[in-house]
């Protein structure tokens, strides 16, 4: 979707408009997984946390796992990359002894 339409979500409780080009459920399902963080960090705690808290916390382990997935995601490019000169150099080198 290409214009930007507006999607209300729930997050900690709090209400959102947000204005988007992406598509509604989308936007609902990330909401979700916030909650679903926040509802985590919480019970991990026996009095549980403040909103705040609980949020600030949430970001941090979700953004720990950006994090880790993009350190993933560098090292298996790095890994495919490396796959692809070894079978470069190993073509060059068979055409190299059929010439």
């Amino acid at each position: 979707m290409n214009s930007n339409h507006v999607v209300k979500v729930n997050i900690g409780g709090q209400e959102y408009s947000l204005r988007t080009s992406a598509d509604a459920s989308y936007i609902r399902s990330v909401a979700d997984y916030i909650n679903e963080r926040m509802k985590e960090i919480d019970a991990s705690s026996p009095g549980g946390f403040s909103q705040m808290r609980s949020l600030v916390l949430s970001t941090m382990n979700i953004t720990d796992e950006l994090f880790t997935e993009r350190k993933k995601k560098e090292k298996l490019l790095n890994r495919i990359e490396s796959k692809i000169i070894a079978i470069r150099e190993y073509i060059d080198d068979r055409l190299s002894i059929s010439a």
